[in-house]
């Protein structure tokens, strides 16, 4: 199975549209339910557009040119913000455990570092996502804080949501 993490491309929208139909649908580690999710191919178009501007990334992971994954990375418009921003990853699960998230996190890294100005990248995460948890300290992302009960998935099931972040500068 090879991997290919490659920049994201106006006309990756339609597939990429389907990924995150099939993650949200799999996964309860995302904030959007698959009801709330109704971006069309042109919305896509433009999100990729507005994501693909300086110090703002999209990468996706194919497997035989098909998307299964990718990571976006977004720094502040906010002047007192600017050396920072914050990133997702969503992978299918049937691709996870097979080092697809190592190789997003290596990408990102690597650019981050060369990004004029870009100091600190940060990260959001489920308290319940153990597996991304264990991924984003392996690549040295430190906990800063927590919304507790952040999240609510029933009247009696909460989730704190984790903020994370590393230095690339």
């Amino acid at each position: 199975m090879e991997i290919n993490i490659r920049p994201v491309r106006k006309e990756d929208a339609p597939q990429l549209i389907e990924h995150t139909k099939i993650v949200l649908t799999e996964s309860t580690f995302m904030l959007t339910t698959p009801e709330e999710f109704t971006l069309t191919v042109e919305e896509e178009e433009k999100w990729i557009e507005d994501h693909t501007k300086p110090g703002n990334l999209i990468v996706v992971a194919e497997i035989e040119g098909k998307i299964i994954g990718n990571l976006n990375f977004q720094t502040s418009k906010k002047k007192r913000l600017s050396h920072l921003g914050y990133f997702g990853i969503s992978i299918q699960e049937a691709y996870c455990n097979h080092g697809i998230g190592s190789k997003l996190m290596e990408y990102l890294l690597g650019w981050a570092q060369k990004e004029p100005g870009l100091e600190k990248v940060c990260l959001e995460v489920f308290s319940h996502n153990k597996r991304a948890i264990h991924l984003y300290k392996k690549f040295g992302f430190k906990e800063e804080g927590r919304k507790v009960k952040y999240v609510k998935f029933s009247d009696t099931h909460y989730e704190d949501e984790i903020i994370m972040y590393k230095f690339v500068k």
